[in-house]
């Protein structure tokens, strides 16, 4: 008896260690799930987002070179531009006011300006994180093959970055460590292209 006395208490010893191992597994797996699952939803709305202003885009066939965003002059990040000086909502606008104001609104949304919470109503939600916005096309407009592009940051550190020029150099995707220069870091970025033809 006087043998089997500790036997019980290493038994519930190891029973411990074996749990809180398997604990700390479904723990790390949450981390890594609830990354994964941001990730999808910034993409998931980035798609949505390109979808939108494509549509625009084909509602307004008739300014289609108004819509080009150049690489080096992106939309996003909270730099928003000024409102147009025509609201499309209350004023009849020629094609060329409406794809700026289509744009604004664009705009609006890559930044999450259009999804207000908080407490005062004035906190910034939505959109995607740290977002440059980009389109390119026929210089003159016109039938042809449309690019939306759409690069943001993402949680995790890649070998690489996407390799978008769009946004490229604002330091924006750059490792939180760079110390090297954070404009030529990309590691962080996170991009969606979508290609299409538009006609008149």
């Amino acid at each position: 008896m006087r043998r089997a006395r500790g036997f019980g208490l290493i038994e519930v010893l190891i029973t411990l260690l074996v749990f809180s191992i398997g604990v700390l597994a479904v723990a790390g797996l949450q981390a890594i799930s609830k990354k994964n699952n941001y990730d999808a939803l910034q993409r998931n709305t980035a798609a949505n987002l390109a979808d939108a202003i494509i549509a625009s885009m084909r509602a307004n066939p008739d300014a289609l070179s108004a819509y080009l965003v150049p690489a080096d002059a992106p939309l996003g990040s909270r730099d928003n531009t000024s409102a147009p000086e025509v609201n499309c909502y209350d004023t009849a606008c020629s094609p060329a006011e409406l794809a700026a104001f289509d744009l604004w609104q664009w705009e609006l949304a890559l930044d999450g300006a259009t999804e207000l919470a908080g407490t005062d109503g004035n906190e910034e939600t939505g959109g995607l994180a740290s977002p440059s916005a980009c389109i390119d096309g026929p210089a003159g407009g016109g039938a042809g093959i449309y690019r939306v592009i759409l690069v943001w940051r993402g949680v995790t550190r890649l070998e690489s970055g996407a390799g978008e020029d769009c946004g490229s150099g604002r330091g924006l995707y750059a490792a939180p460590d760079d110390t090297a220069g954070a404009a030529s870091d990309e590691r962080y970025q996170r991009s969606l292209v979508v290609t299409t033809y538009i006609a008149p």
